[in-house]
């Protein structure tokens, strides 16, 4: 996997260095698809904000997030680059003309006492 880490601001430090390069390895481990990361930070007034564009086999996956400081906009962007992960993966595994995963159907209660068996008392 390539990994491109760039900063508009500043240079990056090595223990963000380190947690972005821990996360995609981690994405890459369950995902199995990651080819080139591409994860840029930008710093504003009072947020922090950072890009990833992410390739995966014949795809791309692009996300933004904000956040008060930059381990929580990272931890943003870490959970919304997953789920698109994710949902790549879950296409690419359920191919054409296989089955989809059988959603359980909710059972209908039961009356204990039809209408054909009720008994009324006459006075």
């Amino acid at each position: 996997m390539i990994l491109n880490i760039t900063n508009r601001n500043d240079k990056v430090s090595p223990a963000v260095r380190d947690k972005i390069s821990d996360w995609l390895n981690s994405s890459q481990d369950r995902y199995e698809t990651i080819t080139r990361a591409q994860v840029t930070f930008d710093k504003a007034v009072r947020q922090d904000s950072v890009e990833a564009t992410i390739h995966v086999a014949g795809k791309e996956v692009f996300a933004k997030a904000n956040g008060d400081n930059l381990y929580a906009a990272l931890d943003s962007l870490s959970e919304k680059v997953d789920k698109q992960l994710a949902k790549i993966h879950q296409k690419k595994v359920i191919k054409k003309g296989s089955k989809k995963p059988e959603e359980p159907v909710p059972a209908d209660p039961i009356s204990e006492m039809d209408d054909e068996d009720t008994e009324y008392e006459l006075n």
